[in-house]
């Protein structure tokens, strides 16, 4: 027992009569027992299974998939000159871009989805693919690419537009659109700046 109040006398312990204690006994007996049978029954009554209760209603539809990759046939493109008019009367040209329709790039996956361009600096029968941008170290040509909703616009500081020489035509491009969070893009088991494993995971011809 916990140590007693201070200022509390202890109780007093006293003899009882054992004649009335085994009255009361016999009293609570039958008490307990109908109390058991009550508890007994009403546990079995718990314990079996009642009727399936109506269906609940349909929970909201999952979320779309980050979908399948939007890419381009290869195709020629024409650059105009970027120029800015001097004060002397002299106009310059400080670069060449192209805008590229692009008909599938909505608003919101310029906003998600990853845009990845590619040309080919040589010809179809002899391809030599490189990623955007892309910039040489040896003679400084560089090629940058921006994308908005429905175009894509490239820039260059030469002009890199499609060319056909001898009947052959060099230097077209081809854009992908790889829809998709951030989590997913980086989660895809392909390296994009590499195209011919681009070219195996997509299974193109191309």
């Amino acid at each position: 027992m916990g140590s007693l109040k201070s200022g509390v006398n202890p109780l007093t312990l006293h003899a009882v009569n054992t004649n009335f204690n085994m009255k009361r006994r016999n009293l609570i007996s039958p008490l307990v027992l109908l109390s058991g049978l009550f508890l007994g029954m009403l546990i079995i009554s718990c314990g079996k299974e009642g009727p399936a209760g109506p269906a609940g209603p349909a929970g909201p539809e999952g979320g779309s998939g980050s979908g399948s990759v939007i890419y381009s046939p290869w195709f020629s493109v024409a650059y105009k000159p970027d120029t800015i008019h001097m004060a002397n009367g002299r106009i310059d040209t400080v670069g060449y871009y192209s805008l590229i329709d692009v008909p599938k790039l909505t608003l919101s996956l310029v906003s998600t989805a990853d845009v990845k361009m590619y040309f080919n600096s040589n010809h179809a029968n002899d391809p030599v693919i490189k990623p955007m941008p892309y910039i040489s170290g040896m003679s400084g040509i560089y090629v940058d690419f921006t994308a908005y909703a429905q175009k894509i616009e490239l820039y260059s500081n030469v002009d890199m537009g499609t060319v056909m020489y001898n009947g052959i035509i060099y230097y077209q491009y081809r854009y992908m659109i790889v829809p998709g969070n951030t989590t997913a893009r980086s989660a895809a088991p392909v390296d994009w700046s590499d195209y011919a494993a681009v070219k195996a995971y997509l299974g193109l011809k191309d």
